[in-house]
């Protein structure tokens, strides 16, 4: 039977999601298959639309359906409360929570506010859920603008409450302490909680990445129209300004990160806001909202524009400006499932702050480990750790890619090249307030001391095709080249680049002087296909469309030497329709040939084929169609006979089975090179990286 964790608050706005989250993150680094569950969804038009589930859901890359995750909607409880029929509501989240538990190890439970959204009930639901489960209760206490012994008293209080009603507490985590206070308030709450006998997981502080608000809060409130800046609606915002004097004084008080509030008519305001944006010695507002209905002048609009080139948010709102600034301090904000950046600030806040290793190894000691995707994830970024490399980032002017290089040296993972402009990245990073350390280089192609070095070297190579000093000097230019020019030389391990270009011109240089590892002539790809329980290896399902028998032999020993590489045993299934010798034709034969050859080349390769899929995975079709093998029904490595088959299998296990794809990771390449999509997110860059790390590592 799954064990069952509740996270309940003693009052609202303390972070139960934000605990929630972090509870189950723990628990697939321990390797427990975890489920998420909300009760009681704080939206009446329908459970999908809590943003806490949804935020959670997003965050923990979860595939099942949101709907799913919660109980009742917070309407048909009340409803269900008034007409006497608590208990069948009752028994309707208990069966969705019995569901979810036959799906998992662990299920964690996020509570609600009962007692606030339930006044009429006689019990907490909380309570009554936790009991009907036999969950174990996580206490989340706040802690903002509190001394130690009003927090202390808030515990008390709470803890009496639950055992009052028979509800188990085993542990605390405070949430929202003072940054400049967190260390003193935490030693003096340990040892008074200790006196208690209340066990305490850890202390939060109060992160600004989660208590500021946002450009995209004070839109979606107010209604705002926005007139420039729509991709830094994520810009946070430290203080409110109203600007309602002349604009040499209002110059004086404008802060980093403040929210400029003016009338729409003050174009003098606006215009200064849009200079100090981009002046060296002025400090650099978040956004303006331009109130009571009016909007810039066209030719005012152009100039703003030509100024800040779409880096500072105007919005404009029907409202006075006294009005606006009043509800702008009113609003909260919320765990917007599109804000990655608050994803990340909460697992690192998690990991740094809070031990819950003691709740984990009392509770859930039973629970036999297994390789989810967050499990697995996690093994790489220990394994990369183990010898750190120097990854280059040639998109130094993307901001996802600086966003991602700070995760990056948060976690110690990698050293980083970071190509660019030195100036232009300096600003940059100053206007996304990214905090980079001294394992960060900054490297300008045009002032580079070994830019020269590199022409003779690219000269020299390519001069079988005729390259010449000029041409070499123009391809250089390029920060591909360059970078992947960087990788040869050994001033970096690997490349990881693609988020702003193609993927040919991210590998073109790499094809071109990086070149194959010795004995393997093929270049090729594989993606890591993290499934709930287990990962796989598919290739090749991006590069090749139709391999020869010696090319598809090279992608079956070059992704088994990735698995390895990765920490897996493969055992490699060369993919056919037909199965040993029940089958016969040219495609049957030609998986085959490349099978017998791949054992030629490599006779320790653990590798079957032909097989079909079914047979290389269920251990069932396995002991009938192949009972002596030792790959059929434990492959982990499927090699695709082509790119039309590989590429259509991987997108249909991604999309139906709620897979998470890694990929495409190239391989055979003497030094790593990895090419992202365009639309990769913060998270995938740092997965790349790690990934181009490990390969480095084995290169």
């Amino acid at each position: 039977m799954a064990q069952s964790i509740m996270v309940v608050a003693n009052e609202a706005g303390t972070g139960k999601s934000v605990v929630s989250c972090g509870i189950f993150d723990q628990l697939e680094r321990h390797g427990t298959r975890a489920a998420y569950f909300k009760p009681v969804g704080i939206k009446g038009e329908g459970a999908g639309t809590d943003p806490d589930v949804n935020f959670v859901h997003h965050t923990l890359g979860l595939t099942a359906s949101v709907d799913k995750a919660v109980g009742a909607s917070s309407v048909d409880v009340t409803h269900a409360i008034q007409a006497g029929h608590y208990d069948e509501a009752l028994d309707k989240i208990l069966e969705v929570h019995s569901r979810l538990a036959q799906t998992a190890q662990v299920v964690v439970c996020e509570g609600v506010d009962s007692m606030r959204d339930f006044p009429a009930l006689d019990s907490d639901i909380n309570i009554d859920i936790a009991k009907n489960v036999d969950a174990v209760t996580v206490l989340v206490a706040g802690a903002k603008n509190r001394c130690v012994d009003e927090v202390v008293e808030h515990i008390a209080l709470a803890r009496s409450q639950l055992m009052e009603r028979g509800a188990q507490m085993c542990g605390v985590v405070v949430n929202r302490c003072d940054k400049e206070r967190h260390r003193d308030f935490t030693e003096s709450l340990r040892k008074r909680l200790d006196e208690m006998g209340v066990t305490l997981f850890g202390v939060l502080p109060d992160l600004p990445e989660l208590s500021e608000l946002r450009l995209r809060d004070v839109v979606r409130t107010l209604g705002a129209k926005v007139l420039a800046g729509q991709s830094r609606l994520d810009a946070r915002i430290s203080s409110v300004m109203i600007a309602a004097m002349g604009l040499d004084n209002a110059l004086h008080y404008i802060e980093n990160r403040c929210l400029v509030v003016t009338p729409g008519d003050r174009e003098e305001i606006l215009l200064g806001a849009a200079a100090a944006s981009v002046c060296e010695n002025f400090a650099k507002p978040a956004g303006v909202v331009l109130t009571g209905g009016f909007e810039p002048r066209r030719k005012v609009m152009q100039l703003v524009e030509g100024l800040c080139k779409d880096t500072l948010p105007i919005v404009a709102v029907d409202k006075n400006t006294y009005n606006t600034a009043i509800k702008i301090n009113e609003l909260r904000p919320v765990l917007d499932e599109h804000q990655e950046e608050k994803a990340l600030a909460i697992r690192a806040a998690m990991e740094e702050y809070v031990n819950l290793d003691k709740l984990l190894g009392q509770k859930l000691s039973s629970a036999t480990p297994i390789v989810t995707p967050r499990r697995f994830l996690n093994m790489l970024r220990d394994k990369a750790r183990e010898k750190k490399m120097t990854i280059v980032l040639p998109e130094g002017n993307v901001e996802r890619m600086l966003k991602a290089a700070e995760e990056l040296r948060r976690q110690d993972i990698v050293d980083l090249i970071v190509i660019g402009n030195k100036a232009e990245l300096k600003k940059l990073v100053d206007t996304l307030n990214v905090k980079l350390d001294d394992h960060v280089e900054f490297v300008d192609p045009e002032t580079d001391s070994q830019k020269e070095d590199y022409i003779k070297t690219l000269v020299e190579l390519r001069k079988h095709k005729g390259m010449h000093e000029a041409t070499a000097r123009d391809l250089l230019s390029d920060r591909n080249y360059y970078g992947t020019m960087m990788v040869h030389k050994g001033r970096a391990h690997g490349m990881v680049s693609g988020s702003t270009t193609t993927t040919a011109a991210t590998l073109r240089p790499a094809f071109e002087f990086i070149r194959p590892k010795p004995g393997i002539e093929t270049v090729s790809s594989v993606f890591f296909m993290c499934l709930p329980d287990k990962v796989l290896v598919y290739a090749d399902c991006a590069v090749i469309p139709k391999p020869t028998v010696e090319q598809l032999a090279d992608i079956a020993i070059a992704s088994a030497e990735t698995a390895r590489s990765f920490g897996m045993e493969p055992r490699v299934a060369m993919l056919s329709y037909s199965t040993g010798t029940s089958g016969k034709g040219a495609d049957v034969d030609f998986v085959r040939d490349a099978t017998k050859l791949a054992r030629e080349r490599n006779p320790n390769l653990n590798v079957e084929g032909p097989i079909q899929y079914d047979a290389a995975i269920d251990p069932g079709v396995a002991k009938t169609k192949m009972p002596d093998s030792k790959v059929a029904g434990k492959a982990n490595v499927f090699i695709f006979p082509d790119l039309n088959t590989g590429n259509n299998t991987y997108k249909a296990v991604q999309r139906s089975a709620g897979a998470i794809a890694i990929g495409p990771v190239m391989q055979g390449l003497r030094k790593p090179v990895n090419d992202l999509s365009r639309g990769a997110t913060i998270t995938d860059i740092v997965n790349t990286v790690i990934v181009t790390a490990i390969q480095a590592q084995s290169a």
